[in-house]
């Protein structure tokens, strides 16, 4: 599993998927980094590799009906990791659309399955509490959430309030520091500078 963390942070630096400079983050606040994981499918190498990261934490979930990615970031990593393992795959928005169906969950599959929710990262969560519950409210089985990174450094109290378990590949934290040991050919002495000023 070290291997393959040190692996994908390459890969994030290789792509220049992770970015230095000053960004507001959809939860309103302020970094001196960004990780733009829409990236991930323009690069076929990056993109397989990162399914199978996706696929490491479903096979520790058991009895896995469904997955559902989150509107828009977490569509592309659900429906190949599903499509891999032959699980079906839905979609959940944020909120109800305004035109065609009007639906906020998009697929078919029974009722009282156990789905899994799939996004790129996450910070607070709350972005991801509309998705949990309007599954629920589809009387969905919502448990378990996967992402490949989280970037919190923090409690997330609003998913715990809902009693869902959140899964993560890699931590912000352990890419930091893999990025301190890692060569030069992926990541500048003073980028590596930047990172020790600000942990």
């Amino acid at each position: 599993m070290e291997a393959k963390k040190r692996k994908l942070t390459e890969l994030l630096l290789k792509n220049n998927i992770l970015k230095y400079g000053e960004f507001t983050l959809k939860s309103g606040k302020k970094s001196w980094f960004y990780v733009d994981l829409r990236l991930i499918s323009s690069y076929t190498e990056t993109f397989e590799f990162v399914i199978d990261c996706y696929i490491d934490m479903i096979k520790c979930i058991p009895n896995v009906d469904a997955l559902a990615g989150v509107a828009v970031a977490g569509i592309p990593f659900s429906a190949v990791t599903g499509y891999k393992l032959g699980i079906p795959s839905i979609i959940v928005r944020p909120q109800v659309k305004e035109h065609g169906l009007k639906k906020i969950v998009e697929g078919n599959i029974p009722t009282a399955s156990k789905v899994v929710l799939i996004d790129d990262l996450i910070t607070t969560g709350s972005s991801k509490i509309p998705g949990i519950l309007a599954l629920r409210d589809s009387d969905f089985v919502v448990d378990n959430m996967i992402v490949l990174i989280d970037r919190s450094q923090s409690k997330l109290e609003e998913l715990e309030n809902l009693n869902v378990n959140l899964h993560s590949f890699i931590t912000i934290d352990e890419i930091f520091k893999l990025c301190l040991d890692i060569d030069d050919e992926y990541i500048s002495d003073q980028d590596k500078k930047l990172i020790e000023n600000n942990l």
